[in-house]
């Protein structure tokens, strides 16, 4: 199909109501925001004070998430005693876990609308024994995700780089936006 054939297509409300797929786009690209900030932070920690020097990438970018956060943790540690301003990693490095503990949890099962309207996605475990539970989620539970993710990877950006940004809304609301 061309791109016009396509564009005229009709894909309000599928798969989801259109609400829910910008705040979950929303919160897509907050991770996708976070987890390259981390790279970045990881490289900068380790040495490599060019944005541009492909090495930092070449030795993180296959890392899982949770290694990244090893190796944040681990720099840290290492660096601490020469750059007092990382002392509070432990706390940075649990706001990111949390932050991607809320992201996983949205975005790795599969959400659906049921006949009553109510948007809810089924949850479950297999270890040992089957568990599921069905969740409804509100738009404010995906917004709640992306000001998780958004602080985390501010207070990311005040540990490695010394200076403290507000979130997004409180900076919208105190310049009259």
């Amino acid at each position: 199909m061309k791109d016009d054939e396509v564009l005229k297509l009709n894909f309000d409300r599928w798969p989801l109501p259109d609400e829910y797929l910008r705040e979950i786009g929303r919160v897509s690209a907050l991770w996708a925001s976070l987890e390259s900030f981390l790279n970045i932070c990881i490289g900068k920690l380790s040495g490599f004070n060019d944005l541009n020097d492909p090495t930092a990438f070449i030795l993180v970018t296959h890392s899982s998430f949770p290694q990244r956060l090893d190796i944040l943790s681990a720099l840290c540690e290492h660096l601490v005693n020469s750059y007092p301003s990382l002392k509070d990693y432990k706390t940075v490095v649990e706001r990111l876990r949390h932050a991607q503990k809320l992201r996983n949890d949205l975005m790795h099962y599969g959400m659906h609308q049921e006949n009553s309207g109510e948007v809810v996605m089924t949850k479950g475990t297999a270890r040992g024994t089957l568990k599921l539970r069905v969740e409804k989620v509100t738009i404010a539970d995906l917004r709640r995700a992306s000001m998780t993710i958004h602080e985390a990877e501010l207070q990311l950006y005040t540990l490695v780089l010394g200076k403290t940004i507000p979130p997004i809304w409180t900076r919208r609301t105190t310049e009259g936006k």
